[in-house]
């Protein structure tokens, strides 16, 4: 009995083992499995019900513009233009914001900035290109060194043979030209918050 006990323990095991396994990597399916030629379809699918409804939104569009007078027609032109400029004068600054999170530990080459373009990374409807701006930061910039960070060890200020002074219990001990003296050094900078 208590075999059986410990076999059914160990397959237990292997089964939950073969589950994890199983959740932990997904598995690929060959091209001619029935779910692939499936997604496959209904990606066609997908992709000739955007072309219809973009082409019948066209047509309406077209055909609601048809219907209207002429001063209607020049007020949903205006509406159009202006809704155009608008579009065009935030892209510029979504272009700036994104060519400063692009730039996010990176340093530009020298007068790159100079040739960068914003209106080259927006197109006619006022949509802009992020893959594009990514792609020329990576071309015209190298990574940021990160700063060494200052421990607060070693010689402080201009002089470097002389310790900071960093509290008033070393002053105590100092006579008035001395104070004098160590502050025109730069010796007080820690303790007049300069550094």
């Amino acid at each position: 009995m208590s075999e059986d006990n410990i076999t059914t323990e160990e397959n237990t095991e292997e089964a939950e083992a073969e589950t994890t396994e199983a959740e932990a990597e997904p598995t690929e399916l060959p091209d001619d499995h029935p779910l692939v030629k499936t997604l496959a379809k209904q990606r066609a699918e997908l992709k000739e019900l955007k072309k219809n409804y973009n082409k019948a939104s066209k047509e309406l569009s077209e055909a609601r513009l048809a219907s209207l007078t002429d001063q209607e027609r020049l007020v949903e032109d205006a509406k159009t233009e202006t809704a155009k400029q608008i579009r065009m004068e935030f892209a510029e600054k979504l272009v700036e914001a994104e060519l400063k999170s692009a730039l996010n530990g990176r340093v530009l080459n020298g007068d790159a900035v100079l040739q960068f373009d914003k209106a080259t990374f927006v197109d006619d409807n006022g949509d802009i290109d992020s893959e594009s701006i990514a792609t020329w930061v990576d071309a015209h910039s190298t990574q940021a060194e990160a700063p060494k960070p200052d421990l607060g060890q070693g010689a402080r200020g201009s002089t470097k043979s002389q310790a900071q002074i960093r509290s008033r219990d070393e002053l105590a001990n100092m006579s008035p030209d001395e104070i004098l003296k160590a502050r025109k050094e730069g010796r007080l900078d820690t303790l007049m918050g300069k550094l």
